[in-house]
């Protein structure tokens, strides 16, 4: 994509002038773009690469860098709408994106609305934005493309990302909770052993009163966090961050650290339900739409994110590959649950798996919307009980110093 400077003088004799983004990087196509409605180029330069990135980063980094799913879902069902309607493609992508805030989406709309004029499909022109129209997306649209469906896939894929993203939110929403609360009561901790804890200890020490094995130990506890305080946090942080970077960039980290998170109960729960309504939900929108088996858990692979699950996936590909059925294929040791893989069974046998794949994605968006709601009754008497019983530790050791002077006090 590229930046022009153009002016153009209009039918009506009009002159108007600004700055426009296109896929070509020369000046002649960018001419023939600005003039494929009847209007005369008065001149068009292209802008330079230092300006263009100053564009570039107010287009996207005020305006939106990314595409949400529920964007995605609304611009489908406005397209599927229109096209219903008898209204052209091109007309219904304008009509669709003339209300979108987002800056990313909107030159991407642009571009695909300019590549559909030069004689592309819409599919092909989808397929140049990977990171924001995913394998299936465009192998659905595809697929309409090819049978004169192209109104009812994008309503398809309309409903697909929405659930989708509902299983998204939840997850995000479960592992959320418990970690803000971790994150909560760790900082009330560092907070009073680093400001509470030392002036009322102070007072102890000058008294010389004689304190006990426990006061002692909040006492040491307490000048540690005072005296490694800066340390102590640019470690919390640097490895939060060296975390985050790892799984971002490396693969083997990735998968480190999603081992640890599924031999975490919680989160093992939160992770399972998550990755079984979204690798069902996917599984049944693929077959339904008269893609074969094989072919459908190729485009799979590319959209689970997470690695462990990914690795099955190619294997249970390989097996059915080799031969196997879908339900002895997905009878991997410890991923998919006995009620998973007779479901599976079930509906390959009778010939309606898709049926069943989407009523396993439903049953488990389901579970996945109780857990959030559990998690939140279960983690707050577990916060109450840990943070009181930490909190009655440090209250004790505070006040059984003032209990022995008081003892002192009246014996005397």
């Amino acid at each position: 994509m590229t930046y022009f400077k153009f002016k153009i003088l209009g039918k009506t004799g009009r002159v108007t002038s600004g700055v426009i983004q296109l896929p070509y990087n020369n000046v002649i196509s960018a001419m023939s773009h600005l003039e494929r409605n009847g209007d005369t180029v008065v001149s068009v330069k292209r802008i330079n690469r230092f300006f263009a990135a100053i564009l570039t980063f107010y287009a996207y980094g005020f305006q939106g860098n990314s595409i949400k799913r529920i964007e995605l879902a609304e611009f489908f069902n406005n397209v599927s709408v229109m096209l219903k309607a008898g209204i052209t493609l091109i007309t219904a992508l304008r009509d669709a994106g003339a209300g979108i805030d987002n800056g990313r989406f909107g030159a991407i709309l642009d571009a695909l609305i300019i590549d559909i004029e030069a004689g592309s499909a819409l599919s092909e022109a989808l397929r140049k934005y990977p990171k924001s129209f995913s394998g299936t997306i465009v192998h659905l649209i595809s697929i309409g493309e090819e049978t004169g469906n192209l109104d009812n896939m994008m309503l398809n894929c309309s409903h697909h990302l929405k659930k989708i993203d509902e299983i998204m939110r939840s997850t995000k929403q479960a592992m959320l909770y418990p970690s803000i609360v971790i994150t909560l009561i760790s900082g009330g901790m560092v907070f009073w052993f680093y400001y509470v804890v030392p002036k009322i200890l102070t007072l102890f020490v000058e008294m010389d009163v004689e304190l006990p094995p426990l006061t002692r130990a909040i006492l040491w506890l307490s000048d540690f966090v005072q005296a490694y305080i800066l340390p102590i946090l640019i470690i919390f942080f640097l490895g939060i961050a060296l975390i985050y970077i790892g799984v971002r960039s490396s693969l083997r980290i990735k998968k480190i650290f999603q081992r640890v998170l599924l031999s975490l109960p919680v989160f093992k729960t939160i992770i399972v339900a998550s990755n079984l309504a979204f690798i069902t939900e996917y599984f049944s929108l693929l077959l339904n739409a008269g893609i074969d088996v094989v072919r459908s858990l190729k485009i799979l692979n590319t959209t689970v994110s997470n690695e462990i699950y990914r690795e099955k996936m190619e294997l249970i590909s390989e097996r059915i590959a080799q031969g196997d059925t879908v339900a002895d294929a997905f009878t991997i040791k410890g991923l998919f649950p006995q009620f998973v893989l007779r479901m599976i069974r079930i509906g390959e046998q009778s010939g309606s798996l898709p049926d069943q794949l989407e009523y396993i994605a439903d049953d488990y968006r389901t579970r996945l919307n109780v857990t959030v709601d559990t998690i939140g009754k279960m983690i707050e008497p577990i916060v109450l009980v840990v943070a009181g019983g930490m909190f009655a530790v440090i209250l004790a050791g505070l006040f059984l110093p003032i209990y022995d002077l008081v003892s002192q006090v009246g014996s005397q």
